[in-house]
């Protein structure tokens, strides 16, 4: 008997825990990105998408949390809407948004997001804003201090990268930079090489790099100051060649000189070998 009813009494057991585990499941999951990136002075979007049963739409809340902060503070509430008019919150069926529309550095930091479904229940999650300001092409400019005389660079960007100089060979050369933090966070990079010698005469490179990406430029000379000082070095070289001719002249007149004294003391000195060796020989007998 007990055998007959196993069967059943398995099935319902089977049944039980099955309803145990469908109604142990979430009636709302949402998704997010963990970390977004935006441009700055551009549009950015903050997106999660979420699904609750019995598929009703849900009501979302986000909040601000500013890099080294511990303040929250809420932004879609009717008392920030003047305050946040950049930013705005919205909810559909399916997915809720945050979106900034003039992104600035200072919006750089943590985005909470509370979504309640009423008897879905809710969601927590966090959204990491980054923020990039693409850095402008370098600008180089003839400096003069006085007496030093040289090349400087600079570019505005963020976040913080690397100013560098090399010549066309791209041999890297030394320099120090600066960096300015201005009120919009931005940093103003300033480099200054110092050069001797002609300042169009070779290629001077100012990069800017940032995670193996790098924008170059070079001074941007003039035609007449490249035909100039082009005139001035042939100017230098044909000195250059007469200085090395007349060097060549006088090594090749002390050459000469010195063979023909040795011409004639060569014979005199043989001759009076010859007559020292008679002088002994004559003593000899």
């Amino acid at each position: 008997m007990a055998t007959y009813h196993f069967p059943k009494i398995l099935g319902l057991i089977v049944i039980f825990f099955s309803l145990a585990i469908e109604a142990n499941k979430p009636f709302t999951t949402m998704q997010c990105e963990s970390s977004v990136t935006g441009i700055h002075n551009h549009r950015t979007v903050l997106v999660c998408e979420y699904e609750s049963q019995p598929g009703q739409k849900c009501h979302s809340n986000w909040s601000y949390q500013a890099v080294h902060s511990n303040q929250i503070e809420n932004l879609c509430t009717e008392k920030k809407a003047n305050a946040w008019k950049q930013r705005r919150c919205s909810t559909d069926l399916n997915t809720t948004l945050l979106i900034i529309e003039e992104t600035e550095i200072s919006d750089e930091g943590k985005y909470h997001i509370l979504l309640d479904c009423g008897r879905g229940g809710y969601k927590k999650a966090k959204i990491n804003l980054l923020v990039e300001a693409p850095y402008t092409v370098p600008q180089v400019t003839k400096s003069d201090r006085g007496d030093e005389k040289g090349l400087s660079c600079t570019t505005l960007g963020y976040p913080l990268a690397k100013l560098q100089w090399q010549i066309e060979n791209g041999i890297n050369l030394t320099a120090n930079y600066s960096s300015l933090r201005r009120e919009d966070k931005l940093y103003n990079l300033t480099t200054h090489l110092s050069v001797v010698g002609e300042l169009c005469s070779i290629n001077y490179i100012c990069s800017v790099c940032i995670e193996n990406a790098c924008k170059s430029a070079k001074l941007d000379c003039s035609k007449t100051e490249k035909n100039v000082q082009l005139s001035k070095q042939k100017r230098r070289t044909p000195g250059v060649y007469l200085s090395l001719g007349f060097i060549m002249i006088i090594f090749t007149l002390l050459a000469i000189t010195l063979l023909f004294d040795w011409s004639h003391q060569i014979p005199r000195a043989l001759a009076r070998s010859k007559s020292t060796t008679t002088n002994l020989i004559e003593n000899t007998e």
